[in-house]
C-alpha cells in the first residue's frame, strides 16, 4: 500500500504511519542493519568478538528506539552527510564518519 509518505507501510493499529522524526541521522554500521539487516561490514573492520558486541549494541539501540518511538526507515540519500562529527542518533557512536538520513515512522503518539 502506498501511504503518501513514500514508505508504503501501515501502523500496527492499522492506520497509515506518519513521519514523526525527519532528522534521524545514523552511522554506516546502523544504516546497514536498518536497511538490509546486514552485519557483514562489521567483520571487515573488527575482530569476531568485537563485531558480535557491536552488532548486539546496534540491535539493542534499534529495538529500544522502535519500542519507545516508532519504526526506523531509510530516508532520503540526498540528505546524507559524507562526513560528520555528530553522534549517531541510533547507537550513539561519536566516531566521525558518514551519517545517513533515516526517519522514524509512527502514529503520532506522544514522544
Amino acid at each position: 500500500m502506498v501511504d503518501g509518505s513514500g514508505y508504503g507501510l501501515m501502523c500496527e493499529e492499522g492506520g497509515v504511519p506518519s513521519v514523526i522524526d525527519d532528522d534521524f541521522m545514523v552511522c554506516t554500521d546502523c544504516l546497514m542493519i536498518i536497511a538490509n539487516d546486514d552485519t557483514s561490514g562489521l567483520d571487515y573492520s573488527l575482530g569476531e568478538e568485537e563485531a558480535e558486541a557491536r552488532e548486539r549494541e546496534i540491535r539493542e539501540a534499534i529495538a529500544e528506539i522502535q519500542r519507545e518511538e516508532g519504526q526506523i526507515a531509510v530516508g532520503d540519500s540526498d540528505r546524507d552527510e559524507e562526513f560528520s562529527s555528530s553522534p549517531c542518533a541510533c547507537c550513539g557512536t561519536r566516531l566521525a564518519g558518514g551519517r545517513h538520513h533515516c526517519v522514524i515512522l509512527g502514529n503520532n503518539r506522544e514522544r
